[in-house]
């Protein structure tokens, strides 16, 4: 299991429907298979969003006013590379620079 946690920098996502089409373009490149969402619009910007994998989940936090967006992936799949998927959000949300932790969970949940 891997859980990958970062930010990006340079990203100016203000709303629900730009953060949930990238999100997906990460779940779908990624093979992640999505089986629930959530998404929330604060105001005046910024939005927050959830999906629910059937591998665990996968979350994003908007800060437009400051230009950063802070991501969690958390994948029980073996097949998942946390590398890749790190890519592919940034490439996906448009980053200038980004920062991550690779955290590995082990391979039993007790």
């Amino acid at each position: 299991m891997k859980h990958l946690i970062g930010h990006l920098e340079g990203v100016k996502i203000s709303t629900t429907q730009e953060l949930e089409r990238c999100m997906d373009r990460v779940a779908n490149g990624c093979r992640l298979s999505v089986v629930a969402r959530a998404f929330h619009q604060f105001q005046p910007v910024g939005a927050t969003g959830v999906l629910v994998l059937a591998e665990s989940n996968f979350s994003a936090h908007t800060y437009p006013e400051y230009g950063l967006v802070y991501v969690d992936v958390f994948c029980c799949s073996p097949t998942f590379n946390a590398q890749a998927c790190a890519t592919s959000i940034v490439e996906n949300f448009g980053a200038k620079a980004a920062k991550w932790e690779i955290i590995n969970r082990g391979n039993k949940v007790e």
